[in-house]
């Protein structure tokens, strides 16, 4: 191999197994002998490499010690980095933290009337809160027989989102099975049946393709006074959690907030967990001017609201920042 004389101490470091690994980047050492390096020049802030982050050619003095230690390929630059670094602090403070939003929920033992916020949840589920070890043995019992764990419910999530047969909540469900479903609502109307199912069809293919919240509106008050001086339910709990939270909406939609956060306080009671329970009554709050209330219940969405869908948890964090900005 032809030496290359350096000028400080005698032939440099192309005898290093890594030197250079193309006949390319051999070239470019001979053009500049000391660039691999930066060693040999009189000012050793001339010596050039390009940094990763931004692929602009970067002086020696551009990039810190440690960086340049990483070697061609591997560096960035002193202001790439300190880009990252505050990009990362931006996230860090944006971030929702478990601290900051606890303190709007209490122990879900029963009997337990510790008002301060819970230090424990169900390992499982994730759904279930307690102030103690004591609280969460005592309630071990209780919740046992109902607890799933995270990965099968979030497997049960992505079979009902497949398969319309199995959506058990029309407020999520995709267009085009809204529209398979009204087309449906329509053909039993024909028919003169009118039953709870044919009446929750209607009322949210309207509501939710059409926005006719007066036609929904009246829709879900239909239902409930089937359901008048009748012993027994004529709806499952899902259809009447269906009910509680398309009244809700219709409500808050037309202004009406007071029985919008009524209806949505019924969803809750029957099903906290199931997605978008919580938001048109952080929507009500807001639009009432209570600002507190609003963020605690979402507070709370984030907490309780559909630990098994992505989607769900980042749209009630995003809509909890909101909120907290407007305090």
């Amino acid at each position: 191999m032809t030496k290359l004389s350096h000028p400080t101490s005698g032939y440099n470091q192309l005898w290093r197994c890594n030197a250079y690994d193309s006949v390319a980047s051999l070239a470019a050492i001979f053009e500049n002998p000391r660039v691999h390096t930066g060693k040999g020049y009189r000012n050793a802030g001339d010596a050039v490499r390009g940094c990763v982050e931004c692929g602009i050619e970067k002086k020696r003095s551009d990039l810190s010690n440690n960086q340049w230690r990483k070697g061609q390929g591997e560096s960035k630059c002193t202001s790439c980095v300190h880009s990252q670094r505050q990009n990362n602090g931006t996230q860090a403070s944006n971030e929702i933290r478990w601290e900051s939003i606890v303190d709007s929920i209490t122990c879900d033992a029963e009997g337990c009337y510790n008002t301060s916020p819970p230090a424990f949840r169900c390992r499982s589920c994730f759904m279930v809160y307690y102030c103690s070890e004591a609280c969460q043995r005592r309630h071990q019992h209780a919740h046992s027989p109902g607890c799933l764990n995270l990965e099968q419910l979030r497997y049960r999530f992505q079979v009902a989102k497949n398969d319309p047969n199995l959506n058990s909540g029309l407020c999520n469900a995709h267009p085009l099975i809204l529209s398979q479903m009204r087309a449906r609502a329509i053909s039993t109307r024909l028919s003169g049946r009118r039953t709870v199912e044919i009446l929750l069809l209607q009322a949210e293919s309207i509501h939710q393709l059409d926005g006719d919240w007066d036609i929904a509106l009246e829709l879900y008050k239909e239902i409930l006074m089937m359901s008048e001086g009748r012993e027994h339910s004529i709806a499952t709990a899902s259809q009447w959690r269906q009910v509680w939270m398309g009244l809700c909406r219709c409500y808050y939609e037309l202004g009406i907030y007071d029985k919008a956060i009524s209806a949505g306080s019924a969803a809750l009671e029957m099903n906290r967990h199931f997605p978008q329970v919580h938001r048109y009554i952080a929507l009500a709050h807001r639009a009432r001017g209570d600002t507190a209330e609003a963020v605690k219940t979402m507070k709370q969405a984030v907490l309780y609201e559909a630990p098994w869908c992505d989607e769900t948890i980042q749209f009630n964090k995003d809509l909890l920042r909101q909120l907290m900005s407007r305090e």
